[in-house]
């Protein structure tokens, strides 16, 4: 196969990672990781993981984008380690937008590590910071997304993830990867293209305690529209598998909700529901979490309402204000 990247050589991991020691026993020296390891992010001798998702507060922690960025411009990683190694070996599990774009950070690093930066870059890092942390539910101005060509250089992962992740398709991932990388590139180059959000995503229960269950059809986008109209805790259906199993996400959209949403109880719920009791299944923080993507879950949307609701009815009665009290 045709080297993708110059700067780095980029592998698709059969599986994740289970933790830092099986990193490092696995991967060469001078390795980067992004979203790869089950284990926090950081930085052990000359192997770094960018992360956001294990171990850590979700809201003060950056994407893995922003901190391949930070170290990239200020840390100067790709310098001097490529002194060390040509190219820069960079592990990866999935394409989604964050892993794209720290991508995009390591391998055109030259464009960061200019004393101006690169403006346009800048931006998208910074929004793509804002959404990702927050779970794809930050409120923004769609058209504002648009006219910054926001969607459009993340357009081929969006259709990506509309087909959902299979075993063996690396090549897949690689290709959605560098077809995101040749779009920020043209972005710098003042070439960039405009695509309309479309997304419809349709809402399957509404509960009275304060969070929904949604169908996004697949679109990532669907995310933005529900932070548009308000909406703030979700419990989402990505796609159904053609072997009949389901992706979904749960996001929490505020840790100042006073737990009213606890998505650490509803993924051991949900864990405890599936049919296969030796796989993990469910994972995640305690702001964002899901089914595993290419293991997929059991539960139909309807089982899912039928196990969240006392769930968060219980937590949510239980904060209420005590009238006696007031």
């Amino acid at each position: 196969m045709r080297r993708l990247f110059k700067n780095i050589r980029l592998h698709v991991a059969p599986r994740r990672f289970e933790n830092w020691d099986d990193f490092i026993q696995n991967t060469p020296e001078y390795s980067i990781g992004l979203e790869v390891i089950d284990d926090v992010p950081g930085h052990v001798g000359h192997h770094v993981h960018f992360d956001h998702h294990k171990g850590v507060i979700r809201e003060a922690t950056m994407s893995a984008a922003m901190q391949a960025y930070i170290a990239v411009r200020q840390g100067r990683l790709m310098e001097r380690w490529l002194q060390r190694t040509n190219p820069v070996n960079v592990y990866v599990w999935n394409a989604d937008q964050d892993v794209c774009l720290a991508t995009f950070v390591l391998e055109y690093h030259h464009l960061l590590e200019r004393s101006e930066g690169a403006p346009l870059l800048r931006w998208i890092v910074q929004y793509n910071n804002k959404i990702d942390v927050c779970g794809g539910l930050y409120p923004v101005r769609l058209e504002e997304l648009e006219k910054n060509h926001f969607t459009w250089v993340f357009e081929p992962y969006r259709k990506q993830r509309m087909a959902g992740k299979q075993k063996g398709d690396d090549e897949l991932v690689r290709r959605t990867i560098r077809e995101v990388c040749d779009r920020l590139h043209a972005l710098m180059l003042g070439k960039a293209g405009v695509t309309r959000i479309t997304a419809n995503p349709e809402i399957l229960y509404q509960s009275p305690y304060d969070f929904v269950i949604v169908d996004e059809k697949g679109d990532p986008n669907s995310r933005l529209v529900l932070a548009s109209q308000g909406h703030r805790n979700l419990i989402s259906l990505i796609c159904r598998r053609p072997n009949g199993r389901y992706t979904y996400s749960i996001i929490r959209g505020s840790p100042y909700d006073e737990d009213t949403f606890q998505v650490t109880k509803l993924i051991a719920a949900f864990q405890a529901a599936e049919d296969l009791p030796n796989e993990k299944i469910w994972g995640g923080s305690d702001l964002a979490a899901g089914s595993d993507s290419e293991l997929g879950s059991s539960l139909t949307w309807q089982q899912l309402r039928d196990i969240a609701e006392p769930i968060v009815k219980d937590d949510y009665l239980q904060r209420l204000p005590d009238p006696v009290a007031r």
